[in-house]
């Protein structure tokens, strides 16, 4: 009997202990209650009961009568209970996480400014509407889409159409229509009468708008914070590009340099464009491109921008990809460390365009998805300037990235879209270039090379025809043209696409007299030859052949060179 009492004591000794350390170990949550003066900081301790600033441990109780200001960059709490009559309120560049559930049944405001967006995370999200101030900068194009969910279309005309741009009946609020005609009817502006007027339904989740407003200023939305994965419908129709929205109420990731996995291209790769997994994001004055070639960037609550549909499908924004970031509006500035050319273009018009080349570790000289950007012609082109890949795949580009090992052998083709009779300017600005490696360009209609490296040194020349894609204008980068033997410098002068696809190649280069192109396999047999015309542009249909690498014998002009390809 005394064995048995021992034992059965022996059990609620140890049950005991084994639950007191149990205990210890689970994260029991602390109320904390705002008991300042009737308005006061989050920030100061003096102002809660018990007297702590909260923390992510922490039930957090604003009561009626209170009006909280969060002045800390960072806030959180386990939860959050906004009781009727209390208020909170976020200043401009603050953050708040609420990791489990924030209820509003007070007044919530969320706030922004010309400089910073305010930034709230919750894990669920119950009670009355909270009121995002997003800051638009007046008398300025903005791309953007709520970051909240429930605002009705129409209550936000009524409220603000007065304080929007208008022409005639057109408000400057619209949503994007990839049906449309550039400079005719690629926006379909709601209006004050009845042909277009604005839908008594909320903005749909994800989906960009454009407005324009008369004074500098936010304008409110209200809704819930949106706390779950939210998919923005994508067409193919039309132009395939379609006008997205970061919905968050905090900013999200943007690309693998902000965050090696959730951010919005790697998990939406598939359902962009192959050769335009990337965003173009208005800056307002021109569409800045950023992808996974970009230096990181995360966009604002209700960011904006323009992807290329590949057939459809849904553009995702989790809840993953949410992050408390001090961006401005609708603009960040990237730093990157890799190896970038930039080409600009202007006429005595005050046009401008501008195109990128980046040399990058493990990039090709074909298409790069993620990496190599196509030109965006969402509202048009017009005067502009652009790249070829140096392996051809039918589209042309803002953004292309080649080898960094091939400095001195690769040689970019450069489209341009101008009106005759233009006096057009070409500059370079090189950044992070091996040392004494300059950009040239070369003009093969004139046949000219010229350094354009950095703002001192340039290239001007008048269009006697119109200029149209590519074939004339071409860019290297060397130490000094001087340093080309006089066949390398007559073959700089030549570029040879590939297309293995269609089984063709183009020429793009002046032939003056008939010249010769013959192809060779890697054993020295030869596979194909043909005659070249007089012009600076053919295009040459070869017979299938098998991948591998091949080389090309050129005859031109009484000189001969070589070129080696790679078949695919």
């Amino acid at each position: 009997m005394k064995k048995i009492t021992f034992l059965i004591l022996l059990f609620i000794v140890s049950s005991s202990f084994a639950q007191t350390k149990t205990e210890k170990n689970q994260k029991v949550a602390a109320p904390i209650t705002f008991t300042g003066f009737s308005t006061g900081n989050w920030g100061a301790s003096g102002n809660w009961t018990p007297a702590q600033v909260p923390t992510s441990s922490d039930d957090v109780t604003i009561p009626n009568g209170k009006v909280v200001n969060l002045n800390s960059v960072d806030a959180a709490a386990l939860s959050l209970n906004i009781n009727a009559g209390g208020t909170l309120n976020l200043a401009g560049g603050k953050a708040l996480t609420v990791t489990n559930t924030l209820t509003n049944n007070g007044t919530f405001t969320i706030a922004s400014d010309g400089a910073t967006s305010s930034s709230v995370i919750v894990g669920t999200y119950a009670g009355n509407a909270a009121t995002y101030q997003r800051y638009f900068i007046g008398g300025q194009w903005h791309l953007f889409g709520p970051p909240v969910s429930g605002h009705l279309i129409s209550s936000f005309v009524t409220t603000n159409g007065a304080a929007m741009t208008t022409s005639g009946v057109l408000y400057s609020l619209a949503p994007y229509n990839q049906l449309g005609t550039v400079g005719v009817d690629l926006w379909s502006n709601y209006t004050s009468d009845i042909s277009n007027q604005a839908p008594a339904s909320a903005f749909p989740l994800g989906q960009g708008f454009e407005i324009n407003m008369l004074a500098s200023g936010t304008v409110d939305f209200t809704g819930s914070i949106l706390t779950a994965t939210s998919a923005a419908t994508l067409s193919a129709s039309g132009n395939a590009w379609n006008l997205v929205a970061n919905p968050f109420s905090s900013s999200v990731f943007g690309n693998v340099n902000a965050d090696a996995t959730n951010n919005f291209l790697t998990v939406n790769s598939a359902v962009l464009d192959a050769s335009y997994v990337s965003m173009y994001i208005w800056n307002g004055s021109s569409y800045t491109i950023i992808n996974q070639a970009s230096g990181a960037r995360s966009l604002a609550p209700g960011q904006a921008f323009f992807v290329k549909s590949n057939g459809g499908g849904n553009a995702s924004f989790t809840t993953a990809m949410r992050t408390h970031q001090s961006v401005d509006n609708f603009q960040k500035a990237q730093t990157t460390g890799i190896p970038t050319v930039k080409l600009f273009i202007t006429d005595l018009n005050s046009n401008s365009s501008n195109t990128e080349i980046k040399y990058m570790s493990g990039a090709t000289l074909g298409l790069d998805p993620g990496f190599d950007a196509g030109r965006f012609d969402g509202v048009g082109t017009g005067f502009s300037i652009y790249t070829q890949l140096v392996q051809d795949n039918g589209e042309v580009f803002s953004l292309q990235v080649v080898p960094d090992t091939g400095y001195d052998t690769t040689v970019i083709p450069i489209g341009l879209d101008a009106d005759v009779g233009s006096q057009i300017t070409i500059k370079a600005l090189a950044t992070d270039l091996p040392v004494g490696k300059k950009v040239f360009l070369e003009d093969r209609q004139l046949n000219t090379v010229t350094e354009i490296n950095n703002t001192d040194k340039f290239y001007t020349t008048t269009l006697s025809t119109a200029s149209a894609g590519v074939g004339r204008f071409y860019m290297r980068t060397l130490n000094n043209s001087s340093t080309l033997a006089t066949d390398d410098f007559i073959a700089s002068k030549y570029t040879l696409i590939t297309s293995p696809q269609t089984n063709n190649l183009k020429l793009f280069g002046a032939v003056a007299q008939k010249g010769s192109l013959t192809i060779y396999d890697s054993l020295g047999r030869m596979i194909y030859t043909t005659s070249l015309q007089t012009s600076t542009e053919q295009e040459i249909n070869v017979p299938a052949m098998a991948t591998g690498v091949y080389f090309v014998k050129i005859k031109v002009d009484s000189r001969r060179f070589n070129k080696k390809i790679v078949w695919y």
